[in-house]
């Protein structure tokens, strides 16, 4: 078997090269792109077997009967041959595709720093001032496209005064997501019967226990706690004992026929908190399962729970899974532990939901705080939880 190297600027210039060099029946081991100082190539692998088409055990045949074994062999190999050339040209422009794709991921980063350049640092139009926001708004996690958007509106609607003062600033931006993120709010009813569902380990049993302690303790409301959670070894034990420290019921629903009984259970309630699984959201059939729990009684209010500590990627797509149950309202918890607090607006701004409550410590009841928009936007911009009331 011979097997060569070839180092190509293109798939096709490899190509030629293999065939003529190996013939048209060389197979292509590898291929890869490589980068060497400043030039960028493809590394092609062939090989030739120099066996290929012998067939064994002829040299007893002669005439007609030789001639028939070959043609026989043939047809015999050829539909394999067909397939394995199929499955070669299926895997060249797959890694073609793959070549591509890493291509334009680079291109556009480059492009993106370059709009950054370009678009803001270079700008006459754009003060230093505002030029330092939006590198502030990036810093602190806000999207490239939002932190454009807020420089543009207010380069183009307030006047240079307001722009040359930082911390004037800083408070028009404050308001301008306010006012963003209030959409989110409008029209929202809030309901006496409360569940709390999202990803495992996003805080869900401990911001329930931390809201039925604000309820009974600062706004003196009567609580019944209900969980479905007998998946994880000790999560009702854990529930239990919040529940036995605060003198308030609790209920384990371990079959959906039990849930509107547990609820009518406690008709008498002012508030009904519903702990769920900490699952993962990759897992159809659990998010079918709640779907299917939540439809038995439309009156129940759904809060997703996202840890503000996790990858933006994944609260995206934590929102768009649990998009299949209707979800009312969004949690933060852990902001005690996050560096940046962009995300807050990135996200709110994705899933169109208003938030109500972040949690910011592992304490009950101290580490759970009433948010309105205001006060998100102050968090945004501060990057800090600023304990300073603000009006929505």
């Amino acid at each position: 078997m011979q097997i060569k190297k070839y180092e190509v600027s293109n798939i096709n210039e490899g190509m030629a090269k293999i065939k003529e060099d190996l013939g048209p029946n060389a197979v292509i081991l590898s291929s890869k792109r490589l980068k060497r100082k400043k030039r960028s190539f493809i590394e092609m692998v062939a090989a030739k077997d120099d066996y290929y088409g012998f067939i064994p055990n002829l040299s007893s045949k002669k005439g007609k009967d030789r001639e028939s074994t070959i043609l026989n062999s043939h047809k015999v190999f050829l539909p394999i041959r067909t397939e394995i050339d199929q499955l070669k040209a299926l895997i060249m422009d797959t890694r073609r595709k793959m070549d591509i794709h890493s291509e334009l991921a680079e291109l556009k980063e480059t492009l993106n720093t370059l709009f950054d350049i370009f678009g803001v640092q270079n700008n006459r139009n754009i003060s230093s001032y505002l030029s330092k926001f939006y590198y502030h708004l990036i810093s602190v996690g806000i999207s490239k496209q939002k932190a454009f958007k807020l420089v543009e509106e207010l380069r183009n609607n307030y006047s240079q005064e307001i722009l040359e003062d930082y911390q004037n600033l800083l408070g028009v931006a404050e308001d301008i997501i306010k006012q963003s993120i209030a959409v989110f709010y409008k029209d929202v009813v809030r309901k006496r019967i409360i569940s709390f569902v999202g990803p495992a380990g996003s805080g869900k049993s401990t911001t329930l226990a931390k809201l039925a302690a604000h309820y009974l303790f600062c706004d003196k409301l009567d609580v019944g706690i209900l969980t479905t959670d007998t998946y994880r070894i000790g999560a009702t034990e854990q529930l239990k004992i919040y529940a036995d420290i605060m003198g308030l019921p609790l209920r384990l629903i371990s079959k959906k026929e039990e849930f509107k009984e547990s609820i009518d259970a406690f008709s008498e309630k002012d508030i009904i908190l519903i702990d769920t699984p900490g699952k993962t959201y990759k897992d159809k059939n659990y998010l079918m399962q709640l779907k299917e729990l939540f439809t038995i009684d439309s009156s129940i209010e759904i809060n997703l729970i996202l840890n503000i500590t996790t990858s933006q990627e994944n609260m995206i797509e934590a929102v768009e899974r649990f998009g299949i149950i209707n979800y009312d309202n969004i949690i933060f918890t852990k902001l005690d532990e996050a560096n940046n607090f962009g995300s807050i607006y990135n996200i709110i701004d994705y899933a169109g939901k208003p938030v109500f409550y972040i949690t910011k410590g592992q304490n009950v009841p101290q580490d759970i705080e009433r948010v309105d928009p205001g006060k998100l936007a102050r968090f945004v911009v501060k990057n800090a939880i600023v304990d300073v009331d603000s009006q929505s």
